[in-house]
This record gives structure tokens, sequence and C-alpha cells, in this order.
């Protein structure tokens, strides 16, 4: 369980495999210590560190974790999100990330204005029914809130320090990016679906 505060890390080497990835990510400073076995969320996925370095991370990448999310377009030296997973001291500053990412988005517009961004993305119609004004979702591990609504695309706004802390500031249009939706939403969803039955 996350919670969608990351920091940020460096993808230092990506070696592809016949159907998996290793991705090696550089330990931020003063980064808590971690073990082989942990769980990391890198961009939103949670991975589990299969080796480390005094100052790598070392993840294995499975099929169907490349299939769904961006972990197919890493490329060395590139800009993720990281974080660990919330321990029963942690203040909840974003809200309930499992690191198990839905689908993936596509970033439509990115409009300026002063210090904020907008970001428009869409997600594919089946998605759009757990998106709601002002309510929670993950883009890329970040735990954000919904500015508009829209028939297919949402909207964002990213403010100074979220763009300073996090590889949004990064993005482009055309550029894609992990998605995953606020588990309430889905709980309830199943929920009412057992009720009309």
């Amino acid at each position: 369980m996350f919670t969608g505060i990351v920091s940020s890390a460096y993808l230092t080497k990506v070696h592809q495999r016949e159907d998996s990835l290793e991705v090696f990510v550089s330990i931020p400073p003063q980064f808590p210590p971690c073990k082989i076995g942990d769980s990391v969320a890198i961009d939103g996925t949670c991975l589990t560190i299969s080796s480390i370095t005094e100052s790598e991370f070392c993840f294995f990448v499975s099929s169907e974790t490349i299939q769904k999310t961006i972990c197919k377009n890493y490329k060395d030296n590139q800009l993720v999100n990281i974080e660990l997973p919330l321990t029963p001291l942690d203040r909840i500053g974003g809200h309930h990330v499992l690191g198990h990412v839905d689908c993936t988005g596509k970033i439509l517009a990115v409009r300026n204005e002063g210090a904020s961004w907008f970001l428009s993305i869409s997600v594919s119609p089946a998605f759009m029914k757990y998106l709601v004004y002002k309510g929670s979702i993950a883009v890329n591990g970040i735990s954000l809130t919904i500015n508009a609504v829209g028939d297919n695309s949402f909207e964002l706004c990213i403010i100074p320090v979220t763009l300073d802390k996090t590889n949004i500031k990064n993005l482009s249009v055309g550029d894609i990016v992990n998605i995953e939706f606020d588990i309430l939403a889905k709980y309830t969803e199943k929920l009412l679906l057992r009720h009309e039955h």
C-alpha cells in the first residue's frame, strides 16, 4: 500500500530479456534502507527489489507488467517516481494507492498557466466510470486530484511542488503514463453490482 507521495530517481540501466526486463534505479539521497524482496513503487507500479548495490536497486519486470504499464517504454537515464510502502506510523498525505496499474493514458494537452500546469489525459472509455470531479487518481504513482472530467479524458492541475519533485515536468503531448484509479470507486462498483443481482 502506497500513498502517492513520491520522490524522484533515475533509471540507470534497462536490460531487455526475452519476455521480461531488468530495471536498475538509482537510490535517492537519504532514502530509507531497503533489502532484497522489499516492494517499491516505480512510476506507480509495485515492483520487488531483486538485488541491491550501494547506489542502485534492481527490479525484475514480468511480461504482464510490461504489457500493462509504461515499463516497456523505459530508457536509460530516464527520470522516474519512486515510493516506499506505507508504514503504520506514516501520514497519509495522498490517498490509498495499491501499485496495481489499471491502464495507461495518453497526454492530450499540456497548458502552462503561471506557476501551475494543466494536463489533459485520455483513457479508455471503459474506465471513465471511475473518474469524478475532485476525486483522487494516481498518475505515474503520484496522488493527484481530478480538476475536470470530459467525455474520454480528464484534467489535472499540477502545482509547483509536484512539478519540482516528480517526472510530470518531463511530460509532453503524446506521452503515455501509468494510471491507477481510486480503489474506493472500484469497491463501490463491485458492491453495487452485487446488490443489483
